[in-house]
């Protein structure tokens, strides 16, 4: 097995919660599961620790990344940031396809969210809502800052508990992108992840750290 199938392999473990945050991954073991020798293994963790999955110590063991209250809550507030602009550029260049493809994610994603797939879908909707930005970059950061809450979020077993509330953002983002309300969307969206911050936060071990009371501004 190549060293990418074992990265992706690994990732799909990490973002599901089978290993949980700072959690050892342990070279011999997982040669041993994949039945190869530990040089693949070696460039599969250099791989994770390249994509921000893993750290990489230098007695050569390899953690899954383990962030703290406050580091979580800046990963948060750089997704405020990043979304409602692309949310903001979105509405800026929508064009009627994008609404379809737009609804059809919202479709999928309201049946996703009773399942464990839940976390997938939620990543396609907002993923569709994004795109008409045509800003890659932006999309790939949004990307990479998403998957490090997820590990966190499956990590510490969060479910999603406010399913109602957040199918409901999710159809009131929907109606505001329709409506070219630019400001509203922004503002749902600055909510929407603002609550799933909130979700997180209580859900880690010595909840400790504060969110600042002042309300966060889309941009």
């Amino acid at each position: 097995m190549s060293a990418e199938k074992i990265a992706a392999t690994l990732e799909t473990d990490i973002v599901s919660g089978i290993f949980r945050p700072g959690e050892e991954l342990k070279q011999g073991e997982l040669a041993a599961r994949f039945s190869v020798s530990r040089i693949p293994v070696r460039d599969a963790l250099q791989l994770m620790a390249a994509r921000g999955l893993i750290d990489l110590e230098r007695n050569r063991r390899a953690r899954v990344i383990s962030l703290t209250p406050a580091e979580i809550d800046e990963v948060y507030h750089l997704r405020v940031l990043l979304e409602t602009d692309c949310l903001r550029q979105s509405i800026r260049r929508l064009e009627a396809d994008d609404l379809v493809k737009i609804e059809a994610a919202l479709a999928h994603s309201s049946i996703d969210a009773a399942t464990d797939r839940w976390a997938d879908g939620d990543w396609v909707f907002h993923k569709s809502l994004y795109m008409p930005a045509r800003r890659p970059r932006e999309l790939a950061m949004i990307e990479d800052l998403r998957r490090t809450c997820r590990i966190h979020i499956a990590g510490y077993g969060v479910l999603p508990t406010l399913t109602d509330r957040w199918l409901k953002d999710h159809e009131e983002l929907v109606a505001a992108m329709k409506s070219r309300a630019e400001d509203q969307a922004a503002d749902i969206l600055a909510r929407h992840i603002a609550d799933a911050r909130q979700t997180l936060l209580d859900a880690m071990p010595g909840r400790t750290f504060k969110v600042p009371t002042e309300p966060q501004k889309s941009m």
